[in-house]
């Protein structure tokens, strides 16, 4: 497959989405030169083209809940990396998720659905997908969020209504492949190409067991209203108490909030869909602590009550670029996740065959600077073949050791085609 025939897939997405900015508009950067994929990974999407859904506007019940997800994944990865700065996209952690638990079933969706707020797998999915296309029709900013599907072809058999509703939702690309080395460079390259090259690997292998691989990217590029003049050299005092010199950025915003006895203040990307919010722990505490003691309707209250007339907040913020890594198994495990990733796992809605989730890897880019601030994020879950574990077998010990009758049998019947008694050797 070439990289013309990959671009087309983002084009036919985009398109179904009715979005106005197109694919090459929204990822087109000076030097930046897509990978091809083999010829081994098959595009199939065009056999799952289904209408696209109507758009859900998001309650606040989704709000809560989609804070509330950003702010648990946030807190475990806190807890996770003692040191070094963390960054994540609850969006494409959200999104990649939302569509594999529109695969699932029964307590398997129960828990996923728990976890996630409450919202069923269905709505929750729309609410994501009416968000993402929102944003995306942005024309001061770039923001693309994309999904693939990847199967390994003669091993699962994957639900069509599962597919169809993957690419009506999300705009997903299907692949069906033979999951060898190819495969695993084919899904690098295609996450390369969706994040403009900021993130060019997502995973190392696929093994013997893997059957499905779903992954999303977020790339976005937000240029400030006005770019800072120049940059000063300020002291930033790290955790551990040692100071370092940094770029600051200074300025004055006019939207300033609150919460969890934090401040904070919100400074709007060019266009205005888009902003960067900050928070700054109280004085004395830890950012540990603070995280700690966040909630995400407290977060998502205070930006609804965040004061936005007659306030001047003057700011400095720190010029960074930075990426991290992460398993987000065992963050999603904490927050309820269990049998999602056990051998009782319910995706009925998503393969004919038992699978389920082997791991689900996260990675992210981020830099901010005096013209504005450029981020990607991958994540991608990727699921095993599994079985219902065999019930324990009862122990039973025979020993020819004595005189016995023995014989050839008819397995179909059980009818002995010889049969005879052996008294001695």
């Amino acid at each position: 497959m070439t990289a013309k025939r990959t671009m087309a897939g983002v084009i036919a997405a985009l398109m179904l989405f009715a979005q106005p900015v197109s694919a090459e508009q929204a990822l087109a950067d000076a030097g930046f030169k897509e990978k091809a994929l083999s010829a081994s990974s098959v595009e199939v999407s065009a056999a799952y083209q289904a209408n696209q859904p109507k758009s859900l506007k998001a309650s606040r019940a989704f709000v809560n809940a989609y804070d509330e997800s950003a702010v648990r994944l946030l807190k475990e990865a806190v807890k996770t990396s003692k040191s070094g700065n963390i960054m994540l996209s609850p969006d494409s952690i959200l999104t990649a998720m939302s569509i594999v638990m529109n695969g699932a079933k029964g307590s398997t969706l129960s828990e996923m659905k728990k976890a996630f707020g409450g919202i069923g797998a269905a709505k929750y999915s729309r609410y994501l997908s009416t968000l993402n296309r929102r944003i995306a029709k942005s024309k001061r900013a770039t923001y693309v969020n994309a999904n693939s599907i990847w199967y390994h072809k003669g091993k699962v058999t994957m639900k069509d209504s599962f597919l169809k509703k993957s690419v009506s939702d999300h705009g997903a690309e299907i692949y069906a492949a033979p999951f060898s080395t190819e495969t695993v460079r084919d899904i690098n390259n295609w996450v390369f190409n969706h994040t403009k090259g900021k993130i060019d690997k997502i995973i190392d292998n696929l093994h013997g067991l893997s059957r499905v691989v779903i992954v999303n990217t977020v790339y976005f590029k937000g240029d400030w209203p006005e770019p800072y003049a120049y940059t000063k050299k300020r002291t930033f005092t790290k955790a551990n108490g040692k100071t370092q010199k940094v770029s600051m950025l200074e300025g004055v915003e006019h939207e300033y909030l609150e919460a969890g006895g934090g401040t904070g203040f919100v400074k709007p990307y060019a266009g205005g869909e888009t902003a960067f919010l900050a928070l700054l722990p109280p004085k004395g505490m830890s950012v540990e602590a603070y995280v700690a003691g966040l909630t995400g309707k407290g977060l998502a209250d205070a930006y609804r009550k965040r004061i936005k007339q007659n306030v001047i907040v003057q700011t400095r913020i720190p010029e960074f670029e930075f990426r991290y890594q992460t398993s987000l198994k065992k963050a999603l495990r904490k927050m309820g996740i269990k049998k999602a990733f056990s051998s009782s796992a319910n995706f009925s809605g998503m393969t004919k065959e038992s699978v389920a989730i082997d791991d689900v890897l996260h990675k992210t880019f981020i830099r901010l600077d005096k013209k504005g601030t450029e981020a990607a994020a991958v994540t991608a879950v990727l699921m095993k073949a599994s079985s219902v574990m065999p019930q324990p077998q009862m122990i039973r010990q025979v020993f020819l050791d004595r005189p016995f009758v023995c014989g050839i049998i008819d397995t179909k019947t059980g009818a002995p085609l010889f049969l005879g008694v052996v008294r001695g050797i």
